[in-house]
């Protein structure tokens, strides 16, 4: 069983890293896994499909393919999960805004997205000097 519960605790922590600290916060990981172990059928792939894509997919996603440069500093570095949930934060009234994730492909959303990380990662290069 604790092989089990330990398998998944990666994979929600690969899934949705920002629910996983969520959850850590408020002392529930254990609790939120076993919940999945009640529920007829293989947990794992029943702790996959409850995952639906969340603001930090969508911010990776952006930031991979409009800032690659600082994702792979950022990856190579170890703090890309941090600064992800960084920037999930800092896009969420942006997110709400345009009603993610019902609106996800909209173009403006994406945009907005992009001048959230810019503005972010300047402030990040200001704060290094």
């Amino acid at each position: 069983m604790n092989i089990l519960i330990d398998r998944l605790h990666l994979r929600l922590m690969q899934l949705n890293p920002e629910l996983y600290l969520q959850l850590q916060e408020e002392h529930r990981v254990t609790d939120y896994l076993n919940s999945f172990l009640l529920v007829p059928g293989d947990p794992e792939e029943t702790l996959c499909d409850a995952i639906t894509p969340t603001r930090y997919d969508y911010v990776a996603s952006v930031m991979r393919e409009e800032f690659e440069e600082t994702f792979l500093r950022f990856s190579g570095s170890g703090i890309l999960i941090y600064e992800l949930i960084n920037l999930a934060a800092a896009c969420t009234d942006v997110f709400q805004h345009f009603g993610f994730p019902d609106k996800e492909d909209s173009r403006m959303l994406r945009y907005a997205v992009i001048g959230t990380i810019a503005e972010y990662l300047e402030g990040e290069l200001e704060n290094e000097f």
